[in-house]
């Protein structure tokens, strides 16, 4: 399932492949890895990484939602069998058969309600270079989390949770298995909570929504604090 499809109706969009522990953001903003220029889709709405062979599937807080099997979801293991929907989008594993290949960049639109223009995918984005004395980095300075160190150099999103494949692993029964994710967005590097029984904090303040980082901050989860290095 390295190779996946995003339709409208019937019409194929564009098909794009993803490897093995690579996380690519669905959306419409510039710095999407996988972009289309629609107002039904938010700037970053949803995210498709493979851990171990296996695809899942992310909504980052989009407008209209991502769902799977016609129910909403957060993060969730998908299968190819799946029908899954990024707002009136299709996302499809693999290459459907029968379907009209758009080779244009662009597209008349689609409907009544607005006009769509499809970009290609864009590579990950990375940060701007800093001296060489300064290091990007999430450091753990209360709690059994690990790695305890975590260098943020060309890397466009982080998990943080309980789940084993997490880039840094928060062990707490409460803690959800995917409790948050750091992303690189255009101007900086955003903390997006996930609905969990333990709260996401930054600085003793609950996070609801995604939330710019800045040097210093201190970031909580139970037990365990998580300070952005940036300077």
């Amino acid at each position: 399932m390295n190779q996946w499809t995003i339709m409208l109706q019937d019409k194929v969009i564009k098909t794009f492949t993803i490897k093995d522990g690579e996380r690519l953001v669905i959306g419409r903003g510039d710095d999407a890895n996988v972009r289309i220029d629609n107002p039904a889709i938010s700037r970053h709405h949803s995210a498709l990484e493979i851990q171990n062979g296996k695809p899942f599937l992310q909504d980052l807080c989009s407008l209209n939602g991502t769902k799977v099997n016609g129910k909403p979801i957060d993060f969730i293991q998908v299968s190819e069998t799946d029908t899954i929907a990024l707002g009136k989008f299709s996302l499809v594993a693999g290459t459907p058969e029968n379907s009209r290949v758009s080779l244009s960049s662009s597209a008349a639109p689609m409907d009544l309600e607005d006009a769509t223009i499809f970009a290609p995918a864009k590579p990950p984005a990375t940060p701007k270079k800093k001296s060489e004395a300064t290091e990007l980095q999430l450091q753990v300075t209360r709690g059994s989390a690990f790695p305890t160190t975590l260098k943020l150099a060309g890397r466009t999103s982080v998990k943080i949770g309980k789940d084993s494949n997490s880039d840094i692993t928060t062990p707490g029964f409460f803690i959800g298995a995917s409790q948050c994710y750091i992303s690189l967005r255009d101007n900086g590097y955003h903390l997006i909570p996930q609905k969990s029984w333990t709260k996401t904090k930054v600085n003793n303040n609950v996070i609801h929504t995604a939330h710019k980082l800045i040097d210093g901050d201190v970031i909580a989860i139970g037990k365990h604090s998580i300070r952005f290095n940036a300077e």
